[in-house]
């Protein structure tokens, strides 16, 4: 599914300027030393190191990527939920790449079918490719197939278990379900992995309000 918002403390543009001016390996660094730099005590060396592995890094790279997903500053968590997205894209395919291009045209043009199609292909061409299916559930619960939609966010997450994207799309497929407790399960898995997700915290509080007026007595 898709990106799952972090809190904006930062524009844009603060974002890029505080990144631009923290320390940092040089370009071409090998991954070992961005992830040494990922422990660093300063939060500007720690978001700098995020960046490095976002622009070069591997899957590899998801799980300590992920462990700063729960830093305690918020520049850190912003750029490391970005650096994942970044390293989660690239499929190292130029056919795959181009029908991502397609399929994410057809979403954005609101015409999910087509988008499922295209991503079909996608997933056929390299089953191995997480994000091909994380975007065929994306489309999938565009087009309301709420069910299938689930198995591709299982088999995104069955790929890679960090996609708190799938996580949260998982909710949004359960709520298209009416399954409330269904959504709740996966609205706090996806804490368990992004437990600063706004959105997800907001979903569980209204679908347990919504789970307790359901149950009392008429």
């Amino acid at each position: 599914m898709g990106k799952v918002t972090l809190r904006r403390v930062f524009s844009g543009a603060a974002l890029a300027a505080a990144l631009a001016a923290a320390p940092g390996p040089a370009p071409g660094a090998p991954a070992d030393e961005f992830l040494a730099r990922l422990k660093s005590p300063a939060p500007s060396e720690r978001a700098a190191a995020a960046r490095g592995l976002g622009e070069s890094g591997a899957m590899a790279h998801s799980a300590p990527l992920a462990g700063l997903l729960k830093d305690s500053d918020p520049l850190v968590r912003e750029a490391a939920h970005d650096a994942l997205w970044s390293i989660w894209m690239r499929s190292g395919d130029a056919e795959v790449d181009a029908l991502m291009r397609r399929g994410v045209m057809w979403m954005e043009q609101g015409l999910p079918e087509k988008a499922v199609e295209t991503f079909s292909e996608m997933v056929a061409l390299k089953p191995a490719f997480a994000e091909g299916w994380n975007k065929r559930a994306t489309a999938l619960y565009m087009a309301k197939r709420f069910k299938e939609s689930i198995a591709d966010c299982e088999k995104t997450l069955a790929l890679n278990p960090l996609h708190f994207g799938a996580l949260f799309g998982l909710g949004l497929n359960y709520i298209g379900l009416r399954d409330w407790e269904g959504a709740i399960s996966a609205f706090r898995r996806t804490l368990g992995v992004i437990p600063h997700s706004e959105a997800a915290v907001r979903y569980i509080e209204a679908l347990e309000r919504l789970l307790a007026e359901s149950r009392k007595p008429l």
